[in-house]
């Protein structure tokens, strides 16, 4: 599996990010894994990783978001 994790600027963001991302359950699968720092886990497979990865940066254009490594940047169980 290839994992991307995004960090969103406004928790308010989650719900649309769930609701848009969820259009795309034939290419990755989405779950909050840190809610109270708004980290988000997307989850697809090696080979549509680029197909994902360019449907996330499209979406950057109309929502803030960083993509972070959350092994730095948060403590995840």
């Amino acid at each position: 599996m290839s994992v991307f994790f995004i960090k969103l600027a406004d928790k308010s963001s989650n719900v649309l990010l769930q609701a848009i991302l969820g259009t795309y359950g034939h290419l990755m699968w989405v779950r909050t894994e840190v809610p109270r720092e708004m980290i988000v886990k997307i989850i697809t497979t090696p080979g549509l990783a680029s197909e994902t990865h360019s449907v996330l940066e499209a979406l950057r254009r109309e929502m803030e978001f960083e993509f972070v490594n959350p092994l730095q940047d948060t403590d995840l169980p």
